[in-house]
């Protein structure tokens, strides 16, 4: 029997725990970027749709890596975006807030869902609205601790800390309880005029070794 769209992002989220987030990134950089961050030992993707190379650079990374590539489509606000973004090749949606149309769309159409929340209430109602995990946004404005606040009443709720996550402090929210991080211009920041590839790749690889401190 073939995995559920829930099963296979909460797979991804307790072996990869890093979902990198491409925001801004031009179309024809975009799969080589995406390679080289495989290459690193990343393998976890959202496309943010939140400005103009959202949906070609999604097209463009699905057609170069092929369907075995777990990508999807980020900053997804309406089921109207949530097919194009499915149309584009993603396999599972992130919202940056709750949104229950979303929600519905990702369930009807057979994609993976992340919904991204910040206070008890809202967490709750992304979960009860068949989120696989939740993404805390913003996490920075609240610190690890946070994180360590929410596990006493939400112990097995699968939590993202998503906003001012980098190298620096990804040890610290998983330390404190987050089962993962998404992280965006931390390891995806470039001058795509004249992108340094191999500085890309050692971002990635700090990042990797960072989160490998933390059981």
């Amino acid at each position: 029997m073939p995995e559920s769209p829930t099963d296979v992002l909460l797979a991804a989220l307790r072996r990869s725990r890093v979902l990198v987030i491409l925001r801004g990134v031009p179309a024809v950089h975009a799969p080589r970027l995406i390679e080289t961050l495989r290459g690193a030992g990343l393998d976890w993707f959202e496309v943010a749709l939140s400005d103009a190379h959202g949906l070609e650079a999604l097209r463009a990374i699905r057609a170069a890596a092929g369907p075995e590539l777990l990508l999807g489509a980020g900053t997804v606000l309406t089921p109207e975006l949530a097919a194009q973004a499915q149309e584009a090749g993603a396999g599972f949606l992130v919202t940056p807030h709750v949104i229950p149309e979303v929600a519905t769309a990702a369930h009807e159409r057979g994609l993976g869902l992340l919904m991204g929340a910040l206070t008890p209430t809202e967490i709750a109602r992304a979960v009860a609205l068949g989120s696989a995990g939740v993404k805390v946004f913003p996490a920075g404005s609240h610190g690890p601790a946070y994180f360590r606040h929410l596990r006493g009443p939400y112990p097995g709720w699968p939590l993202l800390a998503v906003g001012g996550v980098d190298a620096s402090n990804v040890a610290a929210y998983l330390a404190a309880g987050a089962d993962g991080a998404g992280i965006g211009g931390a390891l995806t920041r470039a001058d795509w005029a004249n992108p340094d590839w191999p500085a890309l790749r050692r971002g990635a690889q700090a990042l990797l070794d960072a989160t490998r401190s933390t059981p």
